[in-house]
């Protein structure tokens, strides 16, 4: 076997050269997500005329290892290849093995790929923010670990991407429309006028609408809404106000001195799905505001962040026309939100040479206190609000945040209302009224230890143990113990989190398998994208007395 050359094959990312940063953050993912999804837990990677053996530095089990180096087996002995090679050849058996869903599979790997050595070239001449909300947003150099596309985004150009995206840090004005208000369906008729900048006059009996520029420039084009500007009845008054932020969403729009975050239509496509509310979602986040008002701060360090109100331009005929915009409510106030932030940013790849943010937030703390901490707010109030309620939340890394203002993690929050699920045997009417609410017992349980423990506690364990911060055993040692004090809970929480402390497979989410599938994730029956069932680590670190005792 001829030496490897670690220049090109070590990991992590310690060079500065953009294209081999792409090429690993790439390779690292589609790996996790085909030994994962297509490979039923292997070590070694089928290619054309052999196999990969991905060699790593030490075992993990929260999350992808680093790589040490990389050997292509095949007929003519094994050699160390670099990280494009073994992309390239992983890419290339995907589009043999899958057909047409394989080959654009692969044109959305290649595309993500150039996004990330885009992205990485530009980060890398600016310096990193100081750690606060926008910076958290705007983090995700690398997009999530557990998906083969990570950065993949289409319906943009790339000025456009520039202006609107976090991924840019671009910050973009709403463009107004004054249409007759009988067109505009609504939870409030001002609404707008709490918007920065949307005090305008709309005339008499008309209602001031804002959408995003993007939204409204390919909206425009439709023909039933272009009529309505034909005949007057959707006046195009342009851009006004003054600019936002897109968060790590991209849809969801943020500004420090406004009372509503928006959450507008986007016509564009983001790792598994068009970026669209859909109705169901403008009720279903009106119900659950009204469910959830008096419940924050009842279970503990939690709070959850509503949807409550909503507007859009009604089409005869049609559930949505593109112009539905969600008013969320925004308590990251100040010029740049605050020291509350998504987990997602926290644990995000650093570029070489700088640190993540979630261990500039450790520092100067105890490691093993501040992790203690963060599952006294992030995952014992989520038990305990779905075993008394019967409310799971999707509690993935985007959707959770940490206020860090006193240094420890001190409250979580909770957003996005896409991700409820409340459990059938305690919905009423009203909720079961509403698609895509309401789930048997195990599709909840299933959403909720997929996103809170494998997507959300697992990815902090593991950046903590790449950062030195905190070993994995130890950490998982501290979530064992904290889920066993949980499993004295009466209902189906304690019996979740016992389940958890002993199950050989925890649930996780498909999304190599849903891009091979080529449907999009919201027109999926129920949003639910295919779920596979991932190692637990957990059951080595439980107590089996303890267990014994609670059971």
């Amino acid at each position: 076997m001829t030496l490897p050359n670690l220049s090109e094959t070590i990991d992590p990312l310690e060079c500065g050269d953009p294209d081999r940063i792409a090429d690993l953050a790439s390779l690292r993912a589609l790996l996790a997500c085909d030994r994962l999804e297509l490979g039923g837990g292997r070590d070694l990677v089928p290619v054309a005329g052999g196999w990969i053996e991905p060699r790593f530095r030490w075992p993990m089990r929260t999350g992808q290892p680093r790589l040490q180096q990389l050997i292509r087996h095949g007929a003519e002995g094994a050699h160390s290849i670099n990280a494009s090679k073994a992309l390239a050849l992983i890419l290339d058996r995907i589009a043999c093995d899958h057909g047409d869903s394989g080959a654009n599979l692969v044109r959305r790997v290649r595309a993500s790929r150039q996004r990330i050595a885009e992205l990485a070239a530009h980060r890398l001449s600016e310096p990193d923010g100081a750690p606060d909300f926008l910076t958290a947003e705007q983090a995700l150099i690398f997009g999530h670990w557990m998906h083969p596309c990570p950065k993949a985004l289409s319906g943009m150009t790339l000025p456009e991407e520039r202006a609107m995206t976090p991924d840019w840090r671009g910050a973009l004005r709403l463009h107004v429309l004054s249409v007759r208000a009988d067109l505009v369906e609504t939870t409030g008729p001002d609404l707008a006028t709490d918007l920065p900048g949307m005090n305008l006059e709309a005339g008499a009996g008309r209602t001031i609408l804002p959408a995003h520029p993007l939204t409204w420039d390919r909206a425009w084009r439709d023909p039933q809404i272009a009529a309505l500007v034909r005949s007057g009845d959707i006046v195009d008054l342009g851009p006004a106000g003054p600019g936002w932020w897109a968060t790590s969403s991209v849809r969801t729009l943020w500004r420090g001195d406004s009372p509503w975050q928006l959450k507008v239509s986007l016509p564009v496509t983001v790792t598994n799905s068009r970026r669209v509310n859909k109705r169901h979602e403008l009720l279903a986040g009106a119900a659950m505001a009204q469910r959830l008002c008096n419940l924050n701060g009842r279970f503990g360090p939690l709070r959850i962040v509503t949807d409550p109100h909503w507007m859009t331009l009604r089409l005869p005929g049609r559930a949505e026309s593109g112009l539905e915009l969600i008013l969320r409510q925004n308590p990251w106030r100040g010029a740049r939100g605050g020291k509350v932030m998504q987990v997602a940013g926290l644990v995000a790849e650093p570029l070489p040479g700088r640190a993540s943010i979630l261990s500039q937030m450790v520092a100067g703390h105890d490691p093993a206190a501040w992790f203690e901490t963060y599952l006294d707010c992030a995952v014992a109030p989520l038990l305990r609000l779905y075993d008394a309620t019967g409310i799971a939340v999707e509690a993935h890394q985007q959707n959770a945040l940490l206020d860090l203002s006193r240094g420890l993690p001190c409250r979580c929050d909770i957003r996005d209302n896409q991700g409820f699920y409340i459990a059938d045997d305690m919905a009423d009417a009203t909720l079961r009224a509403i698609p895509q609410l309401v789930y048997p017992r195990s599709d909840c349980e299933d959403a909720l230890a997929y996103t809170l423990i494998v997507n959300q506690v697992f990815s902090v364990i593991h950046r903590m143990a790449l950062d030195g911060l905190l070993s994995e055993d130890r950490a998982l040692a501290r979530l064992a113990s904290h889920l066993t004090r949980l499993a004295v809970l009466p209902g189906h929480g304690g019996a979740l989190a016992r389940r958890w402390l002993t199950a050989t497979h925890l649930p996780a989410k498909g999304n190599l398998l849903t891009q091979l599938g080529g449907v999009d994730e919201l027109l999926i029956p129920g949003e639910r994208a295919p779920m596979i069932r991932v190692p637990n680590p957990l059951p080595a670190h439980a107590a089996g007395r303890v267990l014994a005792d609670v059971a």
